[in-house]
């Protein structure tokens, strides 16, 4: 390695090397990513696992004659961590694509085992076409693995080239989703009744482009484990989980755990199989699924071919085109941080709107339809609002436009807003994101016109900037119950929605 690296000059790092080293298994590992640029990591989809987490996936599944496998060991941290468990170094393998990583990771490892003179078994390889099941390389048998475990890519952007031989390799993976893939893979490169235990986004339970390696997962493997790990990785917004598998069929009545925060439940695994695209709707309880099915079971309509849907404008470089002050060529324009339920506040940026100049602007008439509905695109709960004032708004909040046969603008603000609605997405969506998609899915009953004008005379209270905050507190809770008896639940199911459904105060229309 100094010897393709001896144009370095050393002196320049002195100050550096001088420095106490951190009491940390990896500090190597720390050392490379803190010098990485966060963009090459965030293209690359490579982030630091959290050691808490490493350990505990080693802790479940390493023994002392574990064969094991990172297939993106990065600096080698997970190998490092079951290095404690396991006597020969032989047993350890990695590959990874970062050349100075996989060189970070063999010295990690041979210094972890100073009385042996072993090469280790980490090779700077694409696992994904590298090793087709099972091979030779380097003069060494690659066996097949006891456990395999990584915290894989997500979201990297292939070559049509790699993509073409994906289609061949992992032909049940449509998506080419990195994590997906490397899914796929450990399979092949697991024995029979082996462990896989992965860190995925928490988009891996429930967004469609996922349903495939959904699909693999509760068909093919039986599930051990899935634990929510929350936003563990620095500068990444989206939430983790742990997902652990092991490559057998799943058996009759096979359960497994599912975990999130201080919450535990038991799920069956052949429930996620009937599942539309097989979400893995896994914090759904006895008495959800009851109101569910009371719910879907009634006849209903739905905003697919009822609604006009709109983004908000992009602009491709806010910070030029957006103003704090408002002249005679602006106009206010709402973004996602303006909304709460029922109503905007008082818009915060101004625009002048040349939508020539913009990098992407729907057609202008849904932006200036007479009543629509926006809503904020990143948000874990629904937060929808009125605008019967032809407002703009950025792409933080979309544009609803609803055509739904018998329901008034206001009455679809009603339902969407509703503490039952919440309960619906929280539990059956669980994103973070507000998608058109599973909007588009919502239950909406057949009422009539009396339904419809009683829903709006609350919601035309929701909305009013004269009714005091009790008036409004009245009208929400009214609405409530009203569009829980339009589905027929009972008295205890509802009291059941309004105390699990997370409805954020500071989103209210009142305080």
């Amino acid at each position: 390695w100094f010897d393709h690296t001896k144009a370095i000059s050393s002196p320049g790092y002195a100050p550096l090397i001088e420095r106490e080293i951190p009491m940390v298994r990896d500090f190597l590992g720390v050392l490379y990513q803190s010098l990485a640029k966060e963009g090459a990591k965030a293209r690359g989809g490579s982030y630091y696992t959290p050691g808490r987490v490493v350990d505990e996936i080693v802790a479940d599944h390493v023994r002392a004659g574990s064969v094991v496998l990172d297939p993106c060991c990065g600096t080698g941290q997970f190998l490092l961590a079951a290095a404690e468990n396991i006597a020969d170094p032989a047993n350890l393998w990695g590959f990874d694509i970062d050349e100075v990583a996989v060189r970070v990771a063999r010295l990690n490892i041979i210094t972890r085992f100073p009385g042996s003179n072993c090469s280790p078994n980490i090779y700077c390889k694409n696992t994904l076409l590298a090793f087709p099941f099972h091979a030779r390389f380097d003069g060494k048998d690659i066996p097949l693995f006891d456990v395999i475990f990584t915290n894989p890519p997500w979201g990297v952007h292939f070559s049509a080239a790699e993509i073409a031989q994906f289609q061949t390799l992992f032909p049940s993976i449509k998506s080419n989703e990195a994590f997906s893939l490397f899914v796929a893979k450990g399979l092949q490169l697991l024995r029979d009744g082996g462990c896989l235990s992965y860190i995925l986004p928490e988009s891996f339970l429930n967004i469609k482009v996922h349903a495939d390696i959904r699909a693999v997962v509760s068909k093919q493997t039986r599930i051990r484990r899935v634990a929510h790990l929350g936003r563990i990785f620095q500068n990444v917004f989206t939430p983790a989980i742990r997902l652990d598998i092991s490559k057998e069929a799943p058996s009759e009545g096979n359960s497994f755990i599912a975990v999130k925060e201080n919450h535990s439940c038991e799920v069956e695994q052949s429930r996620l199989t009937e599942n539309a695209d097989h979400v893995f709707d896994l914090f759904t309880g006895e008495e959800d699924l009851a109101i569910f099915e009371k719910i879907y079971r009634r006849g209903h309509l739905t905003l697919e071919g009822n609604a006009d849907w709109a983004l908000g404008v992009v602009t491709g470089n806010n910070a030029k085109f957006l103003s704090d002050h408002r002249d005679a060529h602006h106009e206010p324009i709402l973004t996602g941080k303006d909304l709460r339920r029922f109503i905007a506040d008082a818009p915060k940026k101004f625009i002048h709107f040349r939508p020539e100049t913009f990098q992407q602007v729907a057609p202008i008439h849904k932006y200036r339809a007479p009543e629509k509905l926006l809503y904020k695109f990143v948000s874990d709960e629904l937060i929808f609002a009125y605008d019967d004032r032809q407002t703009l708004s950025l792409n933080s909040a979309n544009v609803l436009i609803p055509t739904l046969k018998g329901f008034p603008v206001k009455a679809v603000l009603g339902f969407l807003n509703s503490s039952l609605y919440q309960l619906i997405f929280q539990k059956r969506v669980g994103a973070l994101k507000v998608l058109r998609g599973d909007i588009e899915k919502f239950p909406f009953p057949e009422i009539t016109a009396a339904d419809g004008q009683r829903i709006v005379s609350y919601v035309d209270t929701l909305v009013s900037a004269e009714a005091s905050d009790d008036r409004k507190k009245h009208a929400f809770a009214s609405l409530d119950d009203y569009i829980m008896g339009l589905f027929g639940l009972s008295s205890a199911q509802k009291a059941y929605v309004i105390a699990n459904a997370r409805v954020s105060p500071k989103r209210m229309p009142f305080k």
